[in-house]
C-alpha cells in the first residue's frame, strides 16, 4: 500500500474481458482503524458507473479527502502517523445486472496538500478469481469464504498431497516493478513472489517472514484480524508468474486467500519515520537530524583543558591546532608535546523551547522544536451595561454602576525558531502550508500568512519567527 497524497488525482480504473459488462458499483468505506472497516455496512460513499469500452475510471481523492479530518488523538506522538484506510469494493455486473466479478483495492492514505504530484492510477492487472489461473496442480478452490471485511469473496485452496509442493500460479505478460500483494489466512508457511529466487517467505501463523531473496526490492507485512495483508515489490524481467507456492518439503497444503493484486509501480508503503522530513529533490530521515539544530548551544572563544589532577587551562584561539604541556603540580613543564583534541563549551538554554506539531504533505506529525524568544499575548473583549445599585433604599458604595455581563479571552503567541540550517526551508514551507498546528499539545492557528524564503548567503544564519492564535479561548465562551 501507498501513501497517498490525495490532493492529486486518484484514480481507479477497472477493465473488463466480458462483452456483457454495462454497470459497475463502487462502495467506499473510510477508517482510521483498518479493522473497524465492515463490507456489511453502509459504505461511505456509492458509486454507480457505465463503462466505455469494457473500461471504467472513478477519481476518489477528493471523495476521501472529505472524510479524513484529523483530530487530536492521544496517540498521536507515540505512532506518529495520521493514516485513513480505505477500501473501495467494486461489483461489475452484466446487463442483465447479474455479477461479473468483485474487485477491491486497500489503500493506506496520508493527506497530502502541499504539492500537487502526477495523476495516481491503481489498477490491478491480475484476475481476483484464482480459479482462473493458469496453473493450480490439482489444488482444490472453494468460493464464497468469509473475507477480512466482513464480506463472502474469499477462496479456500487445499491440497492433501504431499508428494509434491502445491502452488497457486498465474502468468502475465508484464515486465518492470511491479507490487504483488494478497490477503492470506492460515497455519502453513508459504512463498509469495513470482518465482522461488523473487520471493518472501512467510509464516502464517504468526507473521514472521523468514527469508527475502535479494531480487525483491522490498516487502509489507500487516495483520487485518486474522489474515494478513502480504505485499512485494519486484523488477520483473521479462514477465511475471504470480505464485503462492508451498515451501519444501510437501505438506498439506491449505490457505484462504483474498484480494490478490498485482499493481504497476512500488506500492509498499513508507514508514512514518521516512517522510517526516521528505522534499521533491531531498529525503531527511529523522536520524539525520542533528541536536545542535533542535537545541539553543552558543559555542564560547575558550576551550577547556583538564587533566587528571584537576589542574585546568584555557585555550583561547578555537582555530589553531593546540597543544598542551603535562600539568605537574600548579606549574607547566614541556615534558611531552600532545596534539588537543577540542572541547566545546557549550552553554545551556536561554528561553524554555516549545514543541510545535504540523501535519506535513505526507499526512505525518512533523516536530518542530523553538528554542528563542517567545512573547505571549492576551486579548479580551467583554459586555458592560449599569446596574441598579440600591438595595431596599441602601446605598452600596463598594458596588459599582457599571458591570461587567460577560467578557471573553484569547491567547496569542510569537514563537522564533532560533538557528536552523538552509536544509530545513522545505520543512518551514511545509509549516506554512499546514491546515493543523499543536503547541506543546495545545491546537492552534497560523495568523501569518507571508513567508520568505531565507538563505545563508542572504541572511547568514536562518531564523523565522511565526504568530500563532490558540484555537481554544482562555475562557470558555460556549454556553
Amino acid at each position: 500500500m501507498k501513501a497517498i497524497q490525495l490532493r492529486s488525482p486518484l484514480n481507479l480504473s477497472y477493465v473488463s474481458t466480458d462483452a456483457s459488462f454495462t454497470s459497475l458499483e463502487l462502495s467506499i468505506f473510510i477508517n482510521s482503524d483498518v479493522t473497524a472497516i465492515d463490507t456489511t455496512t453502509t459504505p461511505d460513499y456509492f458509486l454507480l458507473g457505465e463503462p466505455i469500452g469494457l473500461r471504467l475510471d472513478f477519481e476518489i481523492a477528493e471523495l476521501i479527502r472529505s472524510k479524513n479530518n484529523y483530530t487530536y488523538r492521544e496517540d498521536f506522538y507515540t505512532t506518529r502517523d495520521t493514516a485513513t484506510y480505505v477500501l473501495v469494493r467494486a461489483v461489475l455486473l452484466d446487463d442483465s445486472g447479474d455479477q461479473i466479478e468483485v474487485k477491491y483495492n486497500l489503500i493506506k492514505v496520508r493527506d497530502g496538500y502541499v504539492d500537487r504530484n502526477e495523476v495516481q492510477l491503481l489498477n490491478s492487472e491480475i484476475d481476483p478469481d484464482i480459479r482462473n489461473w493458469s496453473g493450480n496442480f490439482g489444488t482444490s478452490i472453494s468460493i464464497n469464504q468469509s473475507d477480512p471485511f466482513g464480506g463472502t469473496d474469499a477462496y479456500f485452496a487445499s491440497d492433501n498431497d504431499t508428494a509434491f509442493s502445491a502452488a497457486l500460479v498465474n502468468d502475465l505478460p508484464l515486465s518492470g516493478v511491479h507490487t504483488l500483494s494478497v490477503f492470506l489466512k492460515g497455519q502453513t508457511t508459504l512463498a509469495i513472489g513470482n518465482n522461488t529466487t523473487k520471493s518472501i517467505r512467510i509464516n502464517l501463523s504468526t507473521g514472521s517472514v523468514s527469508t527475502v531473496n535479494s531480487s525483491v526490492i522490498s516487502y509489507d507485512v500487516f495483520k487485518v484480524g486474522g489474515w494478513y495483508k502480504v505485499s512485494v515489490v519486484i523488477d520483473l524481467n521479462p514477465n511475471l508468474f504470480f505464485v503462492i507456492s508451498e515451501i519444501n518439503p510437501p505438506n498439506n497444503f491449505s490457505v484462504f486467500v483474498f484480494n490478490p493484486t498485482v499493481t504497476k509501480g512500488n506500492l509498499v508503503n513508507f514508514t512514518p519515520a521516512e517522510v517526516l522530513l521528505q522534499s521533491n529533490t531531498t529525503t531527511f530521515l529523522s536520524d539525520n537530524i542533528q541536536p545542535k539544530y533542535m537545541l539553543d548551544r552558543k559555542e564560547s572563544v575558550a576551550y577547556t583543558v583538564s587533566n587528571d589532577n584537576l589542574n585546568t587551562i584555557f585555550i583561547a584561539s578555537p582555530l589553531l591546532t593546540a597543544y598542551i604541556t603535562t600539568i605537574l603540580n600548579t606549574s607547566f613543564f614541556i615534558i611531552s608535546v600532545t596534539q588537543l583534541t577540542p572541547q566545546k563549551v557549550i552553554c545551556e538554554t536561554k528561553y524554555t523551547p516549545v514543541r510545535l506539531g504540523f501535519i506535513n504533505k505526507f499526512g505525518v506529525i512533523q516536530d518542530l522544536v523553538f528554542f528563542k524568544k517567545r512573547v505571549d499575548t492576551f486579548n479580551t473583549s467583554q459586555q458592560d451595561f449599569k446596574a441598579n445599585i440600591l438595595r431596599n433604599g441602601t446605598y452600596l458604595p463598594h458596588t459599582g454602576q457599571k458591570q461587567i455581563i460577560s467578557k471573553t479571552a484569547s491567547a496569542e503567541v510569537k514563537l522564533n525558531t532560533g538557528f536552523y540550517p538552509q536544509d530545513f526551508n522545505e520543512v518551514f514551507k511545509q509549516l506554512v502550508y499546514s491546515i493543523s498546528y499543536w503547541i506543546d499539545d495545545e491546537p492552534a492557528i497560523l495568523k501569518s500568512t507571508n513567508f520568505v524564503f531565507k538563505t545563508s548567503v542572504n541572511d547568514k544564519l536562518i531564523d523565522y519567527a511565526f504568530d500563532f492564535e490558540y484555537a481554544n479561548p482562555d475562557i470558555n465562551d460556549i454556553r
